[in-house]
């Protein structure tokens, strides 16, 4: 990051007081406890491991980055939306993207179309001239976050055990972010098989907290 003004606006951009929505999405994670995939901090600091490393979060990174090198993002942005693996996973990058793109258009006067959350936020940070490395980085902490935000709601887990498990993958979050740069459309895959389950099982759960 190359100006303190930078990395303020990515820091706005990625802090859960922007008004994207993230708290009501869980990305499968309500699922997955009331099916006792997750139990504990350590289960939950299991499945968010392969949710980063094999999931959403590295397709997010891939997404992000490819965004914040392109022209014209319409290509990239379909592609993502097809990658989406359920309905609802569709639904929670497109909304977020959605609100992503109308506050940052109002408040920095940029010009963005209608684009899922990872291909918005790397077309915006491309436009501000602002440092992607540092963008994914911090995107793919927040992505944790929240999920460890949701967790806390639906399970029995302390404050201090969710920041606990956020720290312990802070080595697989460098990981995702160094292995990401440099990326290609054919480098995107997911072998996160329960998590994508537990999103399309979710669509029929009742009762529920969250739209994921």
């Amino acid at each position: 990051m190359h100006t303190d003004a930078g990395l303020l606006t990515l820091a706005q951009w990625l802090s859960p007081a922007y008004p994207i929505g993230a708290f009501a999405w869980s990305h499968g994670i309500e699922q997955a406890i009331r099916d006792e995939q997750i139990r504990d901090a350590e289960t939950l600091q299991a499945w968010l491991r392969t949710s980063l490393t094999e999931g959403a979060g590295r397709t997010d990174a891939i997404w992000l980055r490819l965004a914040a090198g392109a022209g014209d993002v319409t290509e990239i942005d379909a592609q993502a939306r097809a990658f989406a693996p359920s309905a609802e996973r569709l639904s929670e990058t497109v909304r977020q993207g959605m609100a992503f793109v109308h506050t940052t258009n109002a408040v920095w006067r940029l010009d963005l179309p209608g684009l899922t959350l990872p291909v918005a936020t790397g077309r915006a940070a491309h436009l501000m001239n602002l440092d992607i490395d540092a963008c994914v980085l911090l995107y793919l902490q927040t992505f944790l976050s929240n999920l460890v935000s949701a967790a806390l709601r639906l399970m029995p887990l302390g404050q201090t055990d969710g920041q606990r498990v956020l720290a312990a993958l802070q080595g697989d979050l460098r990981r995702v972010e160094a292995e990401t740069r440099g990326a290609e459309i054919d480098d995107v895959f997911s072998n996160a098989f329960l998590s994508d389950i537990a999103s399309m099982r979710h669509e029929t759960l009742e009762p529920r907290l969250f739209q994921s």
